[in-house]
């Protein structure tokens, strides 16, 4: 009797041995896939202060080059936001069997204790990039619509400045749109205060455009120097605000995000 309880222990921890070792190599295979689409997230990040940083870059800046690069970003942070939930996924399968096994697998269990510990630091730093690119997909809405006002500014100064008033009344009401959105884009998660007052501002702006532009059109001179007096105030006024610290604000905000999930990604596979 003592022979067989001896034989059912030895084969008891040679099989829960084998058992964690499997269960080990399942998690490391799963984590391997999860730090494999690291890059592809530390490229979604490292663009969410460039949109910022085209505002306020120099005189040879193109809102519409502008528009095109948030475009890409917002695909960047959607193809990121399904990648994460994927990978979560599949984490979150290996931790439940990871952890319903530990008793299974007594004999081995610091091997399955240690992978566990690795897909919680995985399912840790994933938390962060999830709440990353979520509000990276916000904020890319916004500098769209900025943006996209920007370059019909561009079209509206051209067409007022050579007498083509259809065409510039249209501009000017997909531009005021277009700014309207913006401000009420600019609250989003990750935007400073002072980008929201720069938008209602620029609202301001746009609204005195268009009043300047129907003086322009009614043939009131009078009327079109009034406004071009507010216009200047309006251009003015813009021009105080920090873009580069508008640019800091936000990479402030975001920085200890991403330290966190670069912390939890190095715990999960060291």
């Amino acid at each position: 009797m003592l022979g067989v309880l001896i034989i059912g222990v030895i084969l008891y921890a040679g099989t829960g041995i084998a058992y964690a070792a499997a269960l080990s190599s399942s998690a490391e295979r799963t984590l391997n896939s999860v730090v494999s689409h690291q890059n592809s997230l530390n490229t979604s990040f490292n663009e969410i202060d460039s949109e910022a940083s085209a505002l306020g870059g120099s005189g040879t800046f193109n809102p519409q080059q502008a528009a095109t690069l948030v475009d890409r970003s917002v695909t960047n942070s959607q193809v990121a936001a399904l990648t994460i939930t994927q990978d979560d996924s599949s984490l979150a399968s290996v931790q439940r069997q990871l952890d319903a096994s530990r008793w299974l697998t007594l004999v081995g269990h610091s091997t399955v204790d240690r992978e566990s510990a690795r897909v919680g630091h995985a399912r840790n730093a994933l938390t962060a990039a999830r709440m990353i690119a979520a509000d990276q997909v916000l904020d890319g809405r916004f500098w769209r619509s900025l943006y996209t006002a920007l370059a019909e500014l561009d079209t509206l100064n051209n067409q007022a400045g050579s007498g083509d008033y259809a065409s510039a009344k249209s501009t000017l009401a997909r531009m005021q749109t277009d700014v309207v959105q913006a401000v009420q884009q600019s609250t989003a998660p990750g935007l400073p205060p002072d980008l929201h007052s720069l938008m209602v501002d620029l609202q301001t702006f746009a609204s005195d455009f268009g009043k300047q532009l129907d003086a322009q059109i009614a043939g009131d001179d009078a009327a079109v120097a009034q406004y071009q007096s507010s216009l200047d105030s309006d251009r003015n006024k813009l021009g105080t605000y920090n873009v580069d610290k508008i640019g800091s604000d936000i990479d402030a905000f975001y920085r200890p995000l991403i330290e966190r999930f670069n912390s939890e990604i190095g715990a999960a596979t060291s």
